[in-house]
């Protein structure tokens, strides 16, 4: 909790590899993007109509059709006190973009209870010791990639959620993904 705010931390990895949780390689997702509908469903479905902080990187690796994150409060946390958006006329509606230059104040000037951090690695590193939930799907297969999620102390949480994807065909339901992944929740034990 920061600024009496709910921090959530949603993010995507390969599998443990070395101890190490690849998110990215080359600003961008490592390997699966667009092989998980279910994955964005449900991030879409979790972070919507409350405020979200990513990174600048995160930011610019979005294509542009996707910015600013539709029915979110976007909050951009860079180093760069000079650093502008152009901001598209006009937004669509619950949508906002502001810029922070800390942790902090990037909760204060949430309008939301509940805060998701989206990314990237160096935001993630800031918001862990804060943050009160952890959402992680795990991509069953091994990629390469130049950003990790910083280490945690699983000591520290609890498993309150889990739900396991996988793309083969059970009964009549076929799952859209292309990769078999698993979802979990996480409460911090305070």
């Amino acid at each position: 909790m920061l600024n009496r705010k709910i921090l959530k931390i949603i993010f995507a990895s390969s599998e443990v590899e070395d101890d190490k949780l690849v998110i990215g390689k080359d600003n961008d997702l490592p390997g699966w993007q667009g092989l998980l509908p279910s994955d964005m469903s449900r991030f879409v479905r979790l972070t919507s109509y409350h405020s979200v902080i990513l990174g600048r990187k995160t930011w610019d690796s979005i294509d542009p059709k996707f910015k600013p994150l539709k029915n979110r409060q976007n909050i951009i946390l860079t180093r760069d006190p000079e650093f502008r958006v152009e901001i598209p006329e006009p937004l669509p509606t619950n949508t906002e973009i502001a810029i922070a230059h800390s942790l902090e104040e990037a909760t204060q000037i949430s309008k939301s209870e509940m805060v998701w951090v989206i990314g990237g690695g160096e935001i993630y590193a800031l918001a862990l010791p804060h943050a009160d939930y952890l959402h992680w799907t795990m991509i069953r297969n091994q990629f390469d990639g130049d950003t990790f999620f910083p280490s945690i102390d699983w000591n520290q949480w609890r498993k309150i959620g889990e739900e396991h994807c996988v793309t083969r065909v059970s009964g009549t339901e076929k799952r859209k993904d292309q990769i078999d992944s698993n979802y979990y929740a996480f409460q911090r034990i305070w």
